[in-house]
């Protein structure tokens, strides 16, 4: 619980909560699967769920990337293919190896018995729907970010702070400050500069996250900016750095970086963030502790604690169980 007294809403970027549960949980089911995605998935959930007493838990997927961002950027995650999940309650299946495919179909049945209100939304990317409730449905709610994904840590603020699946802790304003000497608010200034070679975007050659707060000091003084104050600055300095100078020549590349990085669900369109209202708004907290135990039993997973698991869930506010009884 925070400080204020008000119990924290759960928003997940699911897929990143998979991907490193599916290389950290090796684990085979008794049908000869590795199903360690799925159950380090479910594990890590429940942890994160006892520790933090959420009264709502929000499952952002991958819609298969953005529209948005590849006009804007042909090459954007051009070396690396996103995860898709098209009709994500129907029975199609991510573009991925079999396993994967089969342990995220077994997740997805499963999460269906859980308390926890799953989003989907088709050509977007996760980061854009955990961003959209984030600055947007529940801007003025306290909530917790659940990922590893450090393009998330520019929506940290009074109200939001990440779990880092990486370090398993919880990230505020005041640990981004001490750790990368930003503040949060400005984090998506250092990326446009620095790029991100895993989205295969390109930065001011040059210029890493040290460089660029040696040569941008008030990124971890300043709120409120925008990023015309950079190149402001870069051109008032730009005799003592050569580094000013590049910054002031791939000016236009800055710019396209900062939309391409910068997260406030404005990349969903109006149908998509239509979407997210939908679920939402007609979401219903019901577990269903038979349809869990029979989902484990048809992967054949024999060991998991289906009593401890849902016990962590009852502070859901409006939980029903699958009997009607309101706990």
């Amino acid at each position: 619980m925070n400080s204020d007294g008000q119990r924290p809403i759960l928003i997940c970027d699911a897929m990143n909560l998979f991907v490193r549960s599916y290389a950290a949980f090796p684990q085979m089911s008794s049908n000869g699967y590795q199903m360690g995605g799925t159950i380090g998935f479910l594990k890590t959930l429940r942890r994160i769920v006892f520790e933090s007493q959420p009264r709502a838990v929000y499952i952002a997927w991958e819609g298969g990337g953005s529209t948005k961002r590849r006009a804007l950027y042909s090459e954007y995650k051009m070396n690396r293919k996103p995860e898709k999940l098209n009709r994500f309650y129907e029975d199609d299946i991510p573009d991925s190896d079999e396993n994967k495919k089969h342990q995220i179909i077994a997740l997805l049945a499963m999460l269906k018995c859980i308390p926890v209100c799953q989003i989907y939304v088709s050509d977007c990317e996760g980061d854009d729907v955990v961003a959209y409730l984030s600055r947007g449905q529940f801007k003025n709610d306290n909530k917790i970010i659940v990922s590893s994904d450090k393009d998330l840590l520019q929506l940290v603020d009074e109200h939001t702070k990440v779990y880092s699946l990486h370090k398993k802790t919880y990230v505020t304003s005041a640990n981004i400050l001490t750790d990368f000497r930003v503040l949060s608010e400005n984090f998506a200034f250092v990326k446009a500069l620095c790029g991100d070679p895993s989205d295969n975007i390109p930065g001011v050659s040059g210029i890493g996250l040290k460089k660029v707060v040696k040569l941008f000091p008030f990124l971890g003084t300043d709120s409120n900016l925008v990023l015309q104050n950079i190149f402001d600055y870069a051109q008032a300095h730009i005799d003592e750095s050569t580094l000013y100078k590049r910054v002031i020549e791939c000016k236009e590349d800055v710019k396209r970086n900062w939309r391409l990085v910068y997260l406030d669900g404005g990349m969903l369109a109006p149908s998509q963030a239509q979407r997210v209202d939908n679920v939402i708004q007609t979401f219903k907290p019901t577990a269903d502790r038979m349809g869990l135990m029979q989902q484990l039993i048809k992967e054949g997973i024999n060991d998991f604690d289906i009593d401890g698991f849902f016990y962590s869930f009852n502070g859901i506010e409006g939980l029903e169980y699958k009997t009607g009884v309101v706990k």
